[in-house]
C-alpha cells in the first residue's frame, strides 16, 4: 500500500511540477488522502486549477511598478506595443506596464500623455519614456506629497530630467525632514523600515543646541510628536520616565485646549496638582465651570452637548462637563477625550480625606499607666473581667492569623522575592498582637483574682500557673505591708498576723491527671522568697516570714 501511494505521488509530481513549485505541491498533497479515489480526484482538480493559473502568470511581462499593468479602469492596456517586445535588438524593448496606470491617469490630469511607459534601455536600466517635465513633476509630487513643488522641480532639473536619480535625492530629503527638532531642541525620529515596525518606539535625539555627554536619548512614544491620541496614562510594557510622561500629559491637554489655555498655564497647573492628569483636567474644568447652574440651560447647543457627554460619562457632573466644553471651544470630540482621560485615572484624594483621626472600636486596647496602688479587699480593675478576656482572645486570634499568613508568605518567598517582605511584615504584626494578648491575659487574671479575693485570702481557681505565682507574690507582699506594726505584737493585737494569708489552690481534680499544678508552684515561690508557709488540703497559709539566725 505504501509503495502504491509513493508511486501515485511521484506520478502527480511529474505531471504538475513544473509549472508548480515542488514545495507548494507537497503542501497541497498532504491535505488529501491519495488512497481515497474521491479525494484523489479533488486533488487533481485543485492541481489543474493551479497549473492553469501558473501558465497564465508565466505569459505576463515583468511589472516593477506593482500595478500588474492595470490602468485606471482596472483592465490591462490595450496597446500591443506596450505588452510585446520589439524584435529589433538595437531599439529599447518595452517590457514594463504603462506609466499611466498610476495616478497620472487621474481624471484631474486629463492633459497627461497616454503614451508614458517604463522601458528597459540598452544598458538594462529602467527609463521613463514619453513623459514631459510636467508629468515627471506630478509623478514625483504624488510619491512625495509633503515635499514642496519647487524642491521637486529643482531636484529634477539638477538630475537632468532623470526621474530615478531625482527619486533617490528626494528620498534622502524626506528622511531628513522627518527629523526636524521641536521647540525644545529635541529631535524626534519617525520609525522607518523593518526596525521601526519591530521596535514601535522612536528615540529622541538631542539637538545641537543642547550639549551633553549622553548622545542617546531615552525612549519616547513615537506618536507623541505627531498626535496626542493617548495620554501618558496608557499601560505600557516598560517603565516611562516621569519627565517624559509629564511632558506627554501636558501636550495631551494643550492639543485639545489651545488657544483657550496656554501651555505655561497647563504646565503650572499640572505640577500644582501633583503631576496628576485627571486632577489637572478637573482643576482646569472647574475654573471654567459656571457659577450658576442656570447658565447651562441658557445655551441650547451647550445643553445638547452636555447631554451627549452625560450618556457616556454619567459619573461626571454637568458643571464639570460644561467646563470641559468651554476649554475645548465646544469641541465635543476634544471634550470626550479629556473626559475619558479624567475617568481613566481618578484624581488623588486631598490630604484632609487621607488623614483622619478615628477612635478604635471596642474592645479598648489603650493601656493607661496608673500610679502603683495597694491591693485590698474588694479591689477591682478599671475594666471588667469579661471585657479584658475578650480583648485577650481577640489579640490571640489576630496574632495567630498574622503568623499563619507570614508562614504562607515565607513558603512563597522561594519563588517570589517580594513575598519575603510580606512574610516579615505579617510576622511583626503577629508578634505585636501576641505581646498585647499576653498583657491582656495578665490583666484578665488580675481582674479575676480581684473578684475572688478578700483582704486576707485569694482564690486562684481559673488562673494560669504563671499568673497565679505572680499574683500570689504581689498580694502576699501587700498583705504583709498592710499589717503595719501589728505583725510584731503579741497577744490579741497580733491575731491578724497570726491568722495568716490563705491562698486557695485547689486539689487539682480538674487537671488531666488529677494532680495539682498551682499548689506546688506557689509553695515553691513562697518558700524561695522567705515566707513561712503552712500546707492545708487545697490551700496554703502564709503565717509570717522565716527568721534567720
Amino acid at each position: 500500500m505504501a509503495d502504491n501511494n509513493e508511486a501515485t505521488l511521484k506520478e502527480l509530481e511529474k505531471s504538475y511540477c513544473p509549472p508548480l513549485d515542488p514545495a507548494l505541491f507537497t503542501a497541497i498533497v498532504f491535505d488529501y488522502d491519495v488512497t481515497d479515489s474521491a479525494q484523489l480526484q479533488q486533488l487533481r482538480d485543485t492541481l489543474d486549477a493551479l497549473k492553469l493559473s501558473a501558465w497564465e502568470q508565466e505569459d505576463l511581462p515583468f511589472d516593477p511598478s506593482g500595478t500588474s499593468g492595470l490602468n485606471s479602469t482596472g483592465g490591462l492596456d490595450s496597446d500591443p506595443s506596450l505588452s510585446q517586445a520589439d524584435t529589433t535588438p538595437s531599439r529599447a524593448t518595452d517590457a514594463i506596464s504603462e506609466f499611466s496606470g498610476l495616478s497620472l491617469s487621474d481624471k484631474s490630469r486629463s492633459t497627461s500623455s497616454p503614451q508614458i511607459a517604463y522601458i528597459i534601455g540598452p544598458d538594462g536600466s529602467l527609463l521613463l519614456s514619453g513623459a514631459t517635465e510636467e508629468d515627471k513633476i506630478f509623478y514625483l509630487s504624488e510619491m512625495f506629497p509633503t515635499t514642496e513643488r519647487f524642491t521637486i522641480q529643482h531636484t529634477l532639473k539638477k538630475s537632468n530630467g532623470d526621474v530615478d536619480r531625482s527619486m533617490d535625492v528626494l528620498l534622502n530629503l524626506a528622511f531628513f525632514d522627518g527629523e526636524q527638532p521641536d521647540e525644545e531642541g529635541v529631535v524626534v525620529t519617525v520609525p522607518k523600515g523593518v526596525e521601526g515596525f519591530e521596535n514601535g518606539d522612536a528615540g529622541p535625539k538631542k539637538g545641537r543646541k543642547r550639549k551633553g555627554k549622553n548622545r542617546n536619548g531615552k525612549n519616547r512614544d513615537a506618536g507623541s510628536s505627531a498626535s496626542f491620541d493617548e495620554p501618558a496614562m496608557s499601560d505600557t510594557g516598560f517603565t516611562i520616565n516621569k519627565w517624559d510622561a509629564a511632558q506627554k500629559d501636558v501636550d495631551f491637554i494643550c492639543a485639545r485646549t489651545f488657544p483657550i489655555l496656554k501651555k505655561e498655564t497647563v504646565k503650572s497647573t499640572y505640577h500644582a496638582n501633583g503631576a496628576s492628569l485627571s486632577a489637572t483636567i478637573q482643576h482646569l474644568a472647574n475654573l471654567h465651570a459656571p457659577s450658576n447652574k442656570t447658565l447651562i440651560t441658557e445655551d441650547p447647543v451647550m445643553t445638547s452637548q452636555i447631554e451627549e457627554l452625560t450618556q457616556d460619562y454619567p459619573e461626571i457632573t454637568p458643571e464639570l462637563l460644561f467646563g470641559l466644553l468651554r476649554i475645548t471651544r465646544n469641541s465635543i470630540s476634544a471634550a470626550h477625550e479629556l473626559a475619558k482621560a479624567y475617568m481613566a485615572t481618578p484624581a488623588p484624594r486631598s490630604a484632609a480625606e487621607l488623614i483622619k483621626f478615628t477612635t478604635s472600636p471596642p474592645p479598648v486596647d489603650v493601656e493607661v499607666e496608673e500610679a502603683p496602688r495597694r491591693r485590698g479587699a474588694g479591689s477591682s480593675s478599671s475594666r471588667g473581667y469579661e471585657q479584658i478576656s475578650a480583648s485577650a482572645g481577640y489579640h490571640f486570634s489576630t496574632g495567630a492569623d498574622a503568623l499563619t499568613k507570614a508562614s504562607a508568605a515565607y513558603r512563597r518567598g522561594k519563588s517570589d522575592k517580594l513575598m519575603g517582605g510580606a512574610a516579615a511584615y505579617y510576622a511583626s504584626v503577629g508578634r505585636d498582637h501576641l505581646d498585647r494578648a499576653k498583657r491582656e491575659a495578665a490583666a484578665s487574671a488580675d481582674a479575676l483574682a480581684d473578684r475572688q479575693a478578700t483582704w486576707n485570702s485569694v482564690d486562684l481557681h481559673g488562673i494560669s500557673v504563671q499568673d497565679a505565682v505572680r499574683i500570689t507574690s504581689e498580694r502576699v507582699s501587700d498583705w504583709w505591708e498592710s499589717l503595719g506594726d501589728s505583725k510584731y505584737m503579741r497577744g490579741s493585737e497580733g491575731d491578724a498576723a497570726r491568722g495568716g494569708y490563705r491562698i486557695i489552690t485547689g486539689l487539682g481534680r480538674h487537671s488531666h491527671d488529677g494532680t495539682s499544678r498551682l499548689g506546688p508552684a506557689v509553695a515553691k515561690m513562697l518558700t524561695r522568697e522567705g515566707w513561712k508557709v503552712e500546707v492545708e488540703p487545697g490551700a496554703l497559709k502564709v503565717v509570717g516570714i522565716v527568721r534567720h539566725r
